[in-house]
């Protein structure tokens, strides 16, 4: 095992970076396996395409692990959409979807509508209805309703969806999760869940072009792969190409194995810590976060609940002072998010006491600007 002292020590990100939920910079061992596997690639020795070739089954056998689900269920892709486009496609009926997630799920949906003829009919939560709780689910659920899909984190709100009282709520409906904002920093039960999606680009920091899909045995049995690619058939150019069983039936062209590589690593490395050091590790940042934002009377939009947070606290300044708290932060050095009037900081388990100090000093500028 590895302790979480000893994992943050693979990080080295500048001091004054909280935006992990846009962007986590990538591990040091992440970077290290890229330059293996780019030296490979580079000479490409007897053997090196066996090498290449391993990384899809490497990075499937450890994430299959963190979403408890067999390897067989877990498909290489290259970020979290082309997993919920590939599931979108393949459903049929009513699938409940709030307008306020972030475009990747609601997108999909609404492709894959007009592309089957209404076989798919997304049932559309309406803007500003609030938090995606288990009741408010039940209250728009019906009988044309076969799936619901949600992000297991709100990318702007930072709420954590309850999976398992939503799973209770639903029943035997497939339920979708676009886990990208929160996998690698909340040990969520994943079992509960038919599809979960992800990239490695946020939390996992292990750069842009990395991600999987894993399918419950329900999910493979419901959902129709229709858009198998060459890596998600088998047979040709001797036969028809017909769809290959289980969740490699939802592969397209073949993932570039530097990617699934640095995704593999960064997935090794979680495994060693475990999700719940890094989870409480990040709680104690969040902690400090909003103990700052309450300092100086900046009213905090997300949740305070430990049950209803993962790594992203909301910051709504008063009307009229959203530019001089980004003005503040900028001065300094604090790197954050701000849109729609409101600032999302993201913290990780690398982020310093020297980070938050900057944060803070940040605070103090905002709080004395006139």
């Amino acid at each position: 095992m590895t302790t979480i002292d000893e994992y943050v020590a693979g990080f080295a990100e500048e001091p004054g970076y909280l935006d992990h939920a846009a962007f986590g910079p990538v591990q040091t061992a992440v970077l290290e396996e890229q330059r293996v596997l780019g030296h490979i690639q580079e000479h490409m020795r007897f053997g090196a395409i066996e090498t290449l070739d391993e990384q899809d089954a490497r990075v499937r056998a450890v994430a299959a692990r963190l979403v408890r689900r067999r390897e067989d269920q877990v498909v290489s892709q290259t970020a979290t959409t082309p997993g919920l486009l590939h599931t979108a496609f393949g459903l049929t009926g009513g699938v409940l979807v709030a307008a306020d997630e972030y475009p990747s799920l609601p997108l999909a949906l609404a492709s894959a509508a007009s592309a089957t003829g209404g076989r798919v009919q997304p049932v559309v939560i309406e803007s500003g209805a609030g938090w995606l709780t288990p009741d408010r689910i039940r209250e728009r659920l019906s009988d044309e309703v076969t799936a619901v899909a949600l992000s297991l984190v709100d990318w702007r709100t930072g709420y954590l969806a309850d999976l398992a009282a939503v799973r209770d709520v639903i029943g035997d409906r497939l339920l979708i999760v676009d886990a990208i904002q929160g996998f690698g920093v909340v040990d969520a039960p994943y079992e509960v869940a038919d599809v979960v999606a992800t990239g490695g680009q946020k939390w996992l920091h292990a750069g842009w072009g990395t991600g999987f899909t894993a399918f419950s045995d329900r999910a493979l049995e419901r959902v129709k792969p229709a858009l198998s690619g060459p890596h998600g058939t088998s047979g040709w150019p001797t036969e028809v190409p017909s769809v290959r069983p289980a969740a490699a039936a939802f592969a397209m062209s073949r993932v570039d194995p530097v990617s699934q590589a640095r995704l593999a690593v960064s997935l090794e490395r979680l495994t060693a810590v475990g999700v719940t050091a890094v989870q409480e590790r990040i709680a104690d940042r969040i902690d400090r976060i909003i103990d700052i934002a309450d300092e100086f009377g900046l009213p905090v939009e997300s949740s305070r609940d430990p049950r209803e947070r993962a790594g992203i606290v909301v910051l709504r300044p008063a009307a009229g002072r959203l530019t001089a708290l980004t003005a503040a932060m900028h001065n300094h050095g604090v790197t954050a998010t701000a849109r729609l009037g409101e600032v999302r900081v993201s913290a990780f388990a690398s982020t310093t006491d020297e980070t938050l100090g900057m944060f803070r000093d940040a605070c103090i500028s905002y709080a004395t600007m006139g």
